[in-house]
């Protein structure tokens, strides 16, 4: 089987293309199996500024949080040597913590360390950015991997989270129709048809095409600052296209 860079998503079948994203761990983790802890964090951190160039610009109506630029710029800096591990694993506690909160009302890691607190006081007191909560969940979970330093601990989940619940989800509905039950609940065999379709749009396909053009990336080779620099724009969606996904819920 091709490595997961260099699968044909389009051309698959629909049960196939299901499997790919419902898959996208296992298969991430096969086709980089081998690979440098470096290479790996690479190629989900270019996956993610990606997403960040985009997300930044959706759900106008909300204030876009500045600490999910700050912790994509961090993880540059740590890439490129200009962060070290001591730094980046404070970072990540007084992250992760903020994260916790946020998602689940659960403070007691904030309580028990001042200075995970006073980050949260600094840059989540008033969040209210409910849009971007998958996207922060999920980058708090990348970030958590890269802290540890090794490939086993590095899991592609964070990718699949927001591949399946964000864009498969929810975007694919502000540029295509799919499958929609008008009661507003789906059966499983109504689920499986929305993602079947939703998985076989052509914006889906470009943004699969789009994750598998940032793996590649990563193996190129191509010097650290070149890719940086470069990254600063790219999209998952253009600006303007990305000003038209709004408050889904």
């Amino acid at each position: 089987m091709k490595p997961v860079y260099e699968i044909d998503y389009p051309a698959l079948s629909v049960e196939d293309k299901k499997n790919f994203v419902y898959k996208l761990d296992a298969l991430a983790r096969t086709g980089f199996a081998g690979r440098p802890f470096e290479v790996q964090l690479l190629a989900q951190t270019l996956i993610f500024t990606r997403w960040w160039n985009s997300y930044k610009h959706m759900a106008p109506k909300e204030p876009t949080p500045e600490i999910l630029g700050i912790a994509i710029a961090l993880l540059w800096d740590f890439l490129e040597g200009k962060c070290g591990d001591g730094e980046f694993a404070r970072f990540r506690k007084s992250f992760s913590a903020s994260a916790v909160e946020i998602m689940t009302g659960d403070d007691s890691e904030l309580e028990e360390d001042p200075e995970s607190d006073r980050f949260y006081e600094q840059y989540f007191h008033q969040w209210k950015s409910s849009f971007y909560n998958v996207f922060l969940s999920n980058l708090a979970g990348m970030i958590e991997g890269a802290a540890e330093k090794d490939v086993y601990s590095l899991y592609w989940q964070s990718v699949q989270e927001v591949l399946y619940s964000n864009i498969g989800d929810t975007m694919i509905d502000f540029f295509e129709t799919v499958y929609s039950n008008p009661t507003g609940g789906y059966r499983p065999s109504e689920l499986d048809r929305r993602d079947g379709e939703a998985y076989s749009t052509p914006t889906f396909c470009r943004a699969v095409a789009l994750l598998q053009q940032d793996m590649r990336a990563a193996l190129a080779g191509t010097p650290l600052p070149e890719l940086r620099e470069r990254y600063q724009n790219e999209y998952l969606f253009s600006p303007e296209e990305s000003a038209k996904i709004s408050d889904y819920r």
